[in-house]
């Protein structure tokens, strides 16, 4: 899988979860891991790394779209990933934005998010 194919993925309503792991079987698959080889950590680094890829491009380039902010308000509560937490509170409105912006502002630094705004 790569970025196009994991937004298309997304706008097709998939969550960010689904692809994270999606993404790690394939991987296991195509590296040709055997099963015996394959544990909770195995490639976790590099899905890490795609999925923050993943939500700055969301985040970029499809601002404002409800299924987009879904996605990545769900994947957001999962994780720490600044990307993602960025991507969600600099461009979508939904229900519990003031929690979710405490929370975001606990868990990084104020030079980080002030650029969220609070409405």
């Amino acid at each position: 899988m790569n970025l196009q194919a994991a937004i298309a993925e997304v706008m097709l309503g998939a969550s960010l979860q689904q692809i994270a792991g999606e993404l790690r079987e394939q991987w296991i698959r195509d590296f040709g891991f055997r099963p015996d080889e394959v544990t909770p950590t195995t490639l976790q680094a590099e899905v890490v790394a795609f999925m923050r890829k993943l939500a700055r491009h969301l985040g970029d380039r499809h601002a404002g779209e409800t299924r987009v902010g879904h996605a990545l308000r769900d994947w957001a509560l999962q994780c720490d990933h600044y990307e993602a937490w960025d991507a969600l509170l600099s461009g979508f409105a939904f229900e519990d934005r003031p929690s979710m912006l405490r929370r975001g502002r606990q868990m990084f630094p104020r030079p980080l998010t002030a650029h969220w705004e609070d409405g």
